[in-house]
């Protein structure tokens, strides 16, 4: 199966669509840029990470933490330190300091020169 460069042009100025919604402080205009977007090839992370900081400056903090989780997931590099920085900001948020901490420590890891 070919790879659909096209798709993954669409997605990428999608992607840059939202990251300036972001910037601009609206968030559900970001939400509604990455909302049925197809198959996302190799943005899959990408996509993850900025639907998470829209709903995390939403407050929604329960599916920022998901999105967040996936965005981890999906990445190329198994840890994802950005990604896990900012789950952990939102189980802080939802009062599951226990899950907080436990993602911050994954960060820590992830970002120690032995994880590499």
């Amino acid at each position: 199966m070919q790879p659909d460069v096209a798709q993954w042009i669409r997605v990428s100025k999608r992607l840059t669509q939202a990251s300036g919604y972001l910037e601009l402080g609206l968030p559900q205009q970001a939400l509604d840029v990455l909302d049925n977007l197809g198959p996302l090839g190799p943005f899959e992370a990408q996509v993850e990470l900025l639907r998470g900081e829209a709903y995390r400056r939403q407050q929604r903090f329960q599916e920022a933490a998901v999105s967040f989780r996936a965005a981890a997931e999906k990445s190329l590099s198994a840890r994802d330190r950005q990604a896990l920085l900012l789950m952990s900001v939102c189980y802080q948020q939802t009062g599951n300091v226990v899950e907080a901490l436990r993602r911050l420590a994954q960060a820590r890891d992830a970002s120690s020169p032995e994880s590499k």
